[in-house]
């Protein structure tokens, strides 16, 4: 049932209009939709509302723009909301881009979500854990992931639903890739 990969748009590349409008849209949902959550206090640590939208950007359009999103996104949030705070901010943009890039090589290689999704997610942790290995020596290195299970069960029970219910209803016509 999801592990089908026909009505999935082409690879959006940098020349194409697309790749910029679909882009502006998944930055803007991952600034909207954390900021949001923040307002009935879902704390995001907790459920990682961004993260949902770079990896179905990256998975759904290419590399190119889950990268784009997963770098754009905590900077526009961060300069919008102030949100991720900024000593966490360089780990965000780092593990989000590294998400973004991951899953959309990955997609790339014709694997489906149920092996692109916890690929990309490794990847993106084992950054950050890098990351702060390398420069903040002072913090817990995995605080970051006891806190964030319940986002982590959430993106791999949700995103390949949504992920499927684009591809179906958005992305094909009648059965039929447009």
């Amino acid at each position: 049932m999801f592990t089908q990969t026909k009505a999935l748009p082409k690879v959006l590349t940098f020349l194409e209009a697309k790749y910029y409008l679909f882009s502006a849209v998944f930055v803007i949902s991952a600034v909207f939709f954390p900021w949001f959550a923040h307002q009935f206090n879902l704390v995001g640590p907790q459920f990682l509302p961004m993260h949902f939208f770079v990896l179905i950007a990256g998975f759904l359009f290419g590399w190119r723009t889950g990268l784009l999103v997963g770098f754009l996104s905590p900077l526009m949030s961060y300069s919008i909301t102030h949100m991720p705070p900024m000593i966490i901010l360089p780990q965000i943009i780092l593990e989000l881009a590294v998400y973004g890039l991951a899953i959309g090589i990955i997609r790339e290689r014709k694997l489906n979500i149920w092996f692109a999704l916890p690929l990309a997610m490794i990847a993106g942790r084992l950054a950050r854990i890098l990351f702060m290995l390398a420069f903040a020596s002072k913090m817990n290195h995995l605080q970051f992931i006891q806190t964030s299970w319940s986002g982590i069960l959430l993106q791999i029970a949700l995103i390949p639903l949504i992920i499927f219910v684009i591809q179906k209803f958005i992305f094909s016509k009648n059965g039929k890739e447009v």
